[in-house]
């Protein structure tokens, strides 16, 4: 990890993992009887890991931050990527004429925005290149489904599409994540196609982005509020709006949306960050569809110039090599 940081400019402050032995029950929050069928061990570990990093956000005022899982990869252009989902991001995250273009957009015919026609007038960004209003930003994940229309009389949420991205695997190099039932990226659009869009659904924490405001909210809601599953579940329905209200309440929905706003989940596919599975591993993904990779060599979904398995040739001065080439 440390030296695919090093050959692709970027820095990385290490957190210590945490046993989830060494966290007893007493000091998880919620209550124990809505963990239905209890937490498993590394549940437990995980959950006060992630804790600890967002605590160290809070307390050192970090502006924005992106947590990776230590066995995460990358494509060696993630900057020129990183530039291009800034832009994508902002039609979300950014205020146009008054309120977000993903509001504005919604109540046009078509969901689909190609990258090429953003608009130019939103309010230029004073915090964070990707935007000023968003919490989270799942950059890498195992899966995630595009958002559907909460109306039938209403137009499927935004899209905003990256048409002829050469970063992007042609068709017969994208497979479904475990948990799907069909591949829609590769139904729905051309190759090369990447499309970011409002989390849905979103599974694993490869990694994801946090925004100072972001972390505080996390942190109440699962350091002191609700520990009810493993950590991405939690986060999946975070994003997904299901801690918005307390189970069994039924508030005025004006009085809602002026006591708490929901979270803005951005997210991207195919992701940016994927698992690297070394020669013969198996992901060790408990849940249904765990242990989906089992191959005789190296790979990493996704990715085609990828970091972990260039390292060899970057350390010697060579051209990186697409394991996904185009056939």
């Amino acid at each position: 990890m440390t030296l695919a940081a090093a050959l692709s400019g970027l820095e990385i402050t290490w957190v210590n993992g945490v046993a989830g032995q060494d966290v007893p029950d007493k000091v998880l929050p919620g209550d124990p009887e809505s963990r239905q069928g209890g937490l498993t061990v590394g549940s437990k570990g995980c959950w006060r890991a992630h804790m600890d990093v967002l605590q160290r956000i809070v307390r050192e005022n970090i502006t924005s931050a992106l947590i990776l899982e230590d066995d995460a990869d990358w494509d060696v252009r993630l900057k020129a990527q990183m530039q291009v989902f800034a832009q994508a991001a902002r039609a979300f995250t950014q205020p146009l004429q008054g309120q977000p273009l993903s509001e504005q957009y919604r109540q046009g015919p078509q969901p689909e925005l190609p990258f090429a026609k953003l608009p130019h007038r939103n309010l230029r960004p004073s915090l964070s290149a990707y935007g000023d209003d968003w919490d989270l930003l799942w950059l890498g994940h195992c899966g995630t489904d595009f958002p559907a229309a909460q109306a039938p009389s209403k137009p499927p949420p935004l899209r905003v599409t990256i048409e002829n991205d050469m970063t992007v695997p042609s068709h017969q190099h994208l497979k479904p994540h475990p948990f799907a039932l069909r591949d829609d990226l590769a139904e729905k659009y051309p190759p090369h196609t990447r499309v970011v869009h409002a989390s849905s659904g979103t599974t694993c924490t490869q990694a994801y982005a946090v925004s100072r405001k972001g972390a505080r909210k996390l942190l109440w809601q699962f350091g002191v509020e609700t520990m009810t599953a493993g950590w991405d579940l939690m986060l999946r329905d975070w994003c997904d709006r299901l801690y918005e209200h307390p189970a069994g309440s039924n508030p005025n929905p004006a009085e809602a949306t002026s006591r708490r706003r929901a979270p803005v989940c951005v997210t991207v596919q195919p992701p940016l960050f994927t698992h690297h599975y070394g020669k013969g591993a198996a992901s060790d993904i408990t849940a249904a569809g765990g242990g989906f990779v089992n191959r005789d060599k190296e790979m990493t979904p996704y990715v085609r110039l990828s970091v972990r398995l260039n390292m060899g040739r970057l350390v010697n001065g060579e051209p990186p090599v697409d394991q996904w080439e185009d056939g």
